[in-house]
């Protein structure tokens, strides 16, 4: 079992990637693990919810900071991923249908597979590590619409987000800015 696959069974038994997790806070995420780069806000005319990145680790959180989603790109073949403290390990991506179920078998996680009538090339399998928690695992038999089915499945990619968290306060405009844009909207 490579690193990497080790790194799903996980999120998809757990619900977490390391410190990763739904509901964490930006704030404690980037003590742990460095400073994020700004991959950018998510609605062009609003700050919030935002994009922040470690790596390969896209992840979006709310204005209250708090991760709300995020997704492992699995399609590059290689994955960029944070360590604690700062830094970070490159991991191989590449897995197979066989092996992905192999390990979530042996690992004992239960799952829903979910097609689509409009994507024959793909399918989903989706985990619910706890409740309003959500692991999903994209697989797709091309790498592009312009290529062939292959014979074999590969993951595409792996996301997380959750239910709960309906609404956040406004922020408190009386403390000073936290670094993550607070004085924005």
């Amino acid at each position: 079992m490579t690193d990497f696959l080790a790194l799903l069974t996980g999120l998809a038994g757990t619900g977490s990637l390391g410190e990763l997790r739904y509901g964490a806070s930006l704030p404690e995420l980037a003590a742990h693990y460095g400073d994020p780069w700004d991959g950018g806000r998510i609605h062009r005319d609003d700050r919030w919810p935002h994009g922040f990145n470690w790596g390969d680790v896209l992840t979006v959180f709310c204005r209250c900071r708090q991760l709300h989603s995020l997704s492992l790109p699995a399609w590059y073949g290689e994955l960029e991923l944070p360590r604690p403290g700062g830094g970070s390990v490159t991991l191989g991506s590449r897995v197979t249908e066989t092996e992905l179920m192999a390990a979530l078998t042996a690992s004992g996680h239960t799952w829903q597979t979910v097609t689509y009538e409009n994507l024959p090339y793909q399918k989903n399998l989706m985990f619910s590590p706890a409740e309003e928690v959500r692991v999903e695992l994209v697989l797709t038999n091309r790498e592009t619409y312009d290529e062939p089915p292959s014979e074999e499945f590969m993951l595409y990619k792996a996301m997380l987000w959750g239910y709960e968290h309906v609404e956040c306060p406004e922020p408190d405009r009386t403390l000073p800015d936290d670094g993550w844009g607070a004085g924005d909207r």
